[in-house]
This record gives structure tokens, sequence and C-alpha cells, in this order.
């Protein structure tokens, strides 16, 4: 498939900024409240404090940039516009109102009321992008491969945060009588597994083809991944809510991780044929990311097995900062100055010069950052599995360090402006 991140179906760049600028700003915060978090590394899995950190750094900064993604490639993808650009807005402001107050309800105990008023504002912003989506693809004669990814991705996320909401409600008013656990599990499954993977996925199979100039490569190993990944999870959160024997859990995991294996193959034969060779920090960042994603997938697995809250704590380090934070930021460093360099400079192509999109970002900052993130991953990982707390504290501050970079380069991009040498 050959695309542009930039056409005449395209939503206005402001509201794609509101979702990333956004994004940047809970993303810095969940790294400063990753610093208090040293002592929970060897709690329980399922606690407040993990609950709150993970929502923020989920859906503050995964979720959000995620959002700004879908809006911004879905018309490319699709080839039709977004069904309301107004209903898009009304999402984020109440998005930002909703898992602020689930976030503060989780953080202070005294505010554990706000739970569920935040699951519900937030439930409905969802509901708003979800339906978004839908009427979009309503609009469709034809579903594509990556189209696919998308719709089921946010099928995904309907089921999940209808999930997540009755959890909270049960939680703060005893609404139904569940298995906490076991919900909360579906919950994230749902939602990491579900939404979050489908979408990544997706949308790896526009963005990495057209960032390597790789052309004519097979798409059977993404094909299988699509059917593999997308049953496994499903039958996974089933068994999980129904309490279905142990083996179906475990057939479960199995096609997710050969749906994995399939999509790093994938991956693997898209950069082998690519013509741009340069190992530049979004290569970097997009196979560290690969590699940690197989070692949180294999460590979820032994969770599941072993219940053990250690393993399980390092699955979600190696997947919410070794895979989705380096592949998230690793695709900003390409697709922010993009969108910035054709919103401000595109109009003034053969009126002046104008700059290449490689001097938009600072690459001895992205350089340095993307190292002391893999860094920072290393050492997070090292200190829950020692069991360390103060190494783990060392990994939080490197961390932080990193995500200072990126906003650094963030402001970088937006302000960017046209030197006499360009």
């Amino acid at each position: 498939m050959k695309v542009s991140l930039a056409t005449e179906m395209a939503p206005p760049f402001v509201l794609v900024a509101h979702f990333f600028i956004a994004g940047i700003i809970f993303l810095f915060l969940s790294g400063i409240a990753l610093l208090f978090m040293s002592v929970d590394i060897s709690g329980y899995i399922i606690s407040s404090s993990l609950a709150a950190f993970s929502h923020l750094y989920l859906l503050g900064f995964v979720m959000m940039v995620i959002f700004g993604a879908m809006y911004q490639l879905l018309p490319v993808v699709l080839e039709v516009p977004i069904f309301s650009k107004d209903f898009a807005y009304v999402q984020f402001y109440m998005y930002v109102v909703g898992f602020s107050l689930m976030v503060s309800g989780f953080t202070f105990g005294e505010l554990h009321l706000l739970i569920p008023y935040g699951a519900v504002i937030t439930y409905l912003s969802m509901l708003i992008f979800c339906f978004n989506v839908f009427l979009t693809f309503n609009r469709l004669k034809k579903i594509t491969l990556v189209s696919k990814f998308l719709l089921i991705g946010t099928i995904f996320l309907f089921i999940s945060i209808t999930l997540g909401l009755l959890i909270g409600l049960s939680l703060g008013h005893g609404l139904l009588a569940i298995d906490i656990d076991a919900w909360v599990k579906a919950h994230m499954l749902g939602t990491l597994g579900g939404f979050v993977m489908m979408i990544v996925m997706g949308v790896s199979m526009v963005l990495i083809p057209m960032f390597s100039l790789s052309h004519d490569y097979e798409e059977k190993w993404i094909n299988a991944t699509l059917y593999l990944h997308s049953f496994g999870i499903a039958l996974c959160m089933i068994a999980l809510i129904v309490k279905l024997p142990f083996f179906i859990q475990a057939i479960a995991m199995v096609l997710i991780v050969l749906g994995i294996l399939c999509f790093m193959v994938q991956i693997g034969i898209i950069f082998h044929q690519r013509a741009r060779k340069q190992n530049d920090y979004w290569v970097k960042n997009v196979v560290f990311g690969l590699v940690c994603l197989f070692a949180a997938v294999i460590s979820s697995m032994f969770y599941m097995i072993l219940a053990n809250s250690t393993i399980g704590i390092l699955a979600g380090v190696l997947f919410f900062f070794g895979f989705l934070l380096s592949f998230i930021v690793g695709h900003i460093y390409k697709i922010l100055p993009f969108l910035v360099w054709y919103e401000r400079f595109a109009p003034l192509v053969g009126k002046q010069k104008v700059p290449l999109l490689h001097q938009m970002i600072h690459t001895k900052v992205a350089d340095t950052q993307t190292w002391i993130l893999f860094v920072s991953v290393v050492v997070l990982s090292s200190g829950v599995l020692m069991q360390f707390e103060k190494l783990f504290f060392i990994g939080s501050v490197l961390l932080l360090i990193s995500l200072i970079l990126v906003a650094f380069n963030t402001v970088y991009v937006f302000n960017y402006k046209i030197k006499e040498n360009d």
C-alpha cells in the first residue's frame, strides 16, 4: 500500500496536535509518577498505585497518541473523511476530564468515589471515538487488510471499556458480584492486546514500509497475525470472564504468541527489503521495541501460569516502556515533523527554501534519548527481577531524563523556524 500521511480528507492539523501535545504532557507526568513506584515492585500487581500509574501512562499517553494517529491515518487508509471532526474535539475534552478523575481516585484514597464517575465520563468519550470510527467505516465499499486491523481493534476497545466501566461501578457501588481479578485481567488484555496491539500492528503496515521505502513484500505473515492474534485475545478474554478451564487460556496464549511472532517476521521481511538502509534512531527504536515485545509476551505467559506478581510487573515494564514507548516515540519523530512541515512549510514550496524533514528533529538529542531509554528499560527490568528498589529508582530517573528529551524534541518540532543555511 503506497500512502502519504497527508490527504485532502485528513482532519485539521490542530485536531491531531491536541492529542499529540496532551499525550507528551501526560507521558512526562507518568515519568514523574514512576519515581514514587519503587516500593510497589514487590507488591500485589493489581494495586491502586499501579492502577493510577498505568492509567496515567496508558490512557494519558498511549491512548492519546493512538487517537491522534487514528484521526490522521483513517482518512489516509480508508480514503474517506472522518465522520465528524466535532465529535473528535468533544471526545478529547471529555476524555481528559474523565481519566483525570479516575487517576485522582486511584492516587488519593479519600477520592476513591471519583473512580466510577471518571470511568463513566471516560467510557462515554471512548464511545464517541468508537462510533466515530464505526460510522466512518460505514462509508467504505471495500475493506483492506489494514482497515481490518483498525476495525477489529476498535471493536476490542468497545468491549474492553465496557468491562472497565462495569468493574468501576462494581468497585464503587457494588453493581455486580464479579471476580475482580479475572475481569481486570480481561479488561487489560482487551485494551492492550486487543485495541493497542491491533492498532499498532495495523498502523505499522502503513508507516514502516513508508518510512523504510520498502515495496513488493509478501503479506502472508501479517494476514496470519490478524486471525491468530484477534482470535487468541478474544478466546482468552472469554476464558477469564466465564472461568473456562485453564487449558483454554493456554491455547489462547499460544495463539497470541504465534500471532506476534508472525508480526515480527513480517516486519523483518519489510526491513530486509527496505531501500533506506540507515539505522537511525527510528530503526533502533523499532527493533528494540520488537525485542521487548517478545520478552513481554513470554513474561506474560509465565505470569498467567505462575501468578507471580514480580513476573507480571516485569511484563508491564517490558511492554509499556520497552515496546510501546520506544515504538511510539520512534514514530513520533517521523510523523510530527511531516505533519508540521505539511501544515507550515508545504505552502512555501517553490516560493522559498523549505527545510528537509530530518532537519526539523534535533538528531543528537533524539539519538541520546534513544540510548538512555534503552538503558533505563534494562535497569528497570533488573530492579524488578532483583527486587532492588534503589535500582528501580535509578531506572526511573533515567527514564524521566529520556522523557524530558522527548518533550524537548516535540517543542523543537512545533517551534521550528527556517534557518538561513536550510
